[in-house]
């Protein structure tokens, strides 16, 4: 948040070992995001593509379907991950209804001891356990949310921003759309294509 002199400062918490009000409410609505996840990745498993990048090839009886690692892989940890908070929060109903509709106890659940896979250097994982709190299961949640939307290519393509100057005003607030390739000025608010920005800002063809 910005202090009255103008400066940044971090956001404060009620007590120790809590997150703050807006992380909390950021990790809450990836955790309510998990259930369209497991879908989304569930139809991207066993989804056939050719390689190079061509059609999709229709599902045959003859032909096996392969099984896309990284999405069978986060269906993995979604139901592992859920199932270990699942079994320590009230109510009924499969694991994320459980935890999202518990999701104010989830955070505040004590420090306690839980059973996770622990990789080893020269590969393989053993069962052992280390101690994680309320806080700690709905930053790993949310976290499987970020990298779901990762695998399945949802992150929001970001504009790119131009060091030109606007030739209409003068100002640099230029960005170009990687999903419509067109120029916005964002101080007067002309658009363009790419072609006609190039034509309009080239001093040859100009003159």
């Amino acid at each position: 948040m910005r202090a009255d002199e103008g400066s940044w400062q971090g956001a404060g918490v009620e007590r120790p070992d809590t997150l703050c009000r807006p992380c909390e409410e950021h990790a809450f609505a990836d955790i309510r995001q998990l259930r369209d996840d497991w879908l989304l990745l569930s139809a991207a498993r066993t989804e056939q593509t050719r390689a190079g990048g061509g059609p999709k090839v229709s599902r045959s009886a003859e032909l096996p379907v392969p099984i896309r690692l990284a999405a069978d892989t986060l269906l993995t940890q979604i139901t592992e991950e859920a199932y270990r908070w699942a079994q320590r929060l009230p109510g009924d109903g499969d694991d994320l209804t459980v935890i999202t509709s518990h999701l104010g106890t989830l955070v505040d659940l004590p420090p306690q001891a839980v059973t996770v896979w622990i990789p080893h250097p020269d590969g393989g994982d053993s069962i052992g356990e280390t101690v994680m709190d309320g806080v700690d299961a709905v930053l790993r949640l949310a976290a499987l949310h970020r990298r779901a939307v990762k695998a399945l290519g949802l992150e929001e393509v970001r504009d790119n921003r131009l060091n030109e100057v606007c030739h209409v005003c003068g100002m640099a607030a230029l960005t170009a759309s990687v999903r419509t390739n067109l120029i916005t000025c964002h101080a007067c608010r002309n658009v363009w294509d790419q072609d006609e920005f190039a034509r309009l800002n080239n001093p040859l063809v100009a003159a």
